[in-house]
């Protein structure tokens, strides 16, 4: 009886120490998956700020790239708008034209008229001018026989 009770004891023992030994060893895995717990978080806290950062970024990207899309619309209609009125202008510019051109063309018809009339007024004078000389060359071959007479 005092062999198994030794026997019990010694095998108490050995179980206690491997008990000990398996709950060392526990808290040595338990010391490593929170280690290794902690380097996970510290893993997914890293990958949530890239992802973050990379999001922002893009964000960043996409605001840049809208004002950029705002600004060539802005420059298009910008552009369209001095075309309209560039347009608009040469429109402007061809009625001054073809009324310039009309008003030249009477011009020039009213100065053909005053022309003609100077002509015909020139001619009438001329006429007249030669009528008087005509006249004035018979006075004086009047007023040579007359003296001649006298």
């Amino acid at each position: 009886s005092q062999a198994q009770r030794a026997a019990l004891l010694e095998e108490g023992a050995a179980l206690a120490d491997e008990r000990e030994g398996l709950e060392q060893e526990m808290a040595a895995q338990r010391t490593e998956q929170e280690a290794a717990k902690a380097a996970l978080d510290e893993k997914v806290s890293g990958l949530e700020a890239e992802v973050e950062r990379l999001r922002f970024e893009e964000s960043g990207k996409t605001t840049e790239a809208e004002e950029y899309q705002t600004h060539l619309e802005e420059e298009l209609a910008e552009s369209q708008a001095q075309r309209a009125a560039l347009l608009e202008e040469g429109a402007a510019l061809a009625d001054e034209r073809e009324g310039l051109e009309q008003e030249m063309a009477a011009q020039r018809t009213e100065q053909e008229a005053a022309k003609a009339a100077l002509d015909e007024k020139v001619s009438g004078l001329e006429a007249e001018v030669e009528r008087l000389r005509f006249e004035e060359s018979g006075k004086t071959t009047e007023a040579e026989e007359y003296q001649t007479h006298l």
